[in-house]
């Protein structure tokens, strides 16, 4: 059970999985926030990746002393059917598999209205 998913933060060769066991409905609007939240770290991997984290934490109601739900990894683990992946060399983002990418920009635009995320993922996935 659950309702899996992950963000790829890519930096070069390398990157990391930002896990959530509940919140893949909440995956796009949290990754908006961090990317316009974080704009000036956009260049800077590391603290963009932990703005992603925050603002996934938010999203899941922000219990800083939870043991569950959202994950850190290396490698990739449960909700691989759902992966966005937030190149930070290329300042794209796009669901794994869909062969299709938008930039940090396009992507905040895309979100911006909550009630078009159905419309949005349409268009970052196909």
């Amino acid at each position: 059970m659950g309702n899996r998913g992950n963000i790829y933060i890519k930096d070069g060769p390398v990157g990391v999985y930002l896990y959530t066991h509940w919140g893949r409905d909440t995956l796009l609007e949290a990754l908006r926030n961090a990317l316009v939240r974080g704009e000036r770290r956009w260049e800077d991997p590391p603290y963009l990746a932990r703005v992603i984290f925050c603002e996934m934490l938010k999203a899941e109601g922000g219990d800083l002393d939870g043991t569950s739900g959202l994950g850190i990894s290396s490698i990739l683990g449960d909700g691989a059917d759902f992966v966005l992946e937030v190149d930070c060399d290329k300042r794209t983002v796009e669901k794994r598999g869909s062969f299709a990418s938008v930039t940090f920009s396009q992507f905040i635009e895309l979100i911006n209205d909550p009630r078009q995320h159905v419309g949005a993922m349409r268009q970052l996935i196909t």
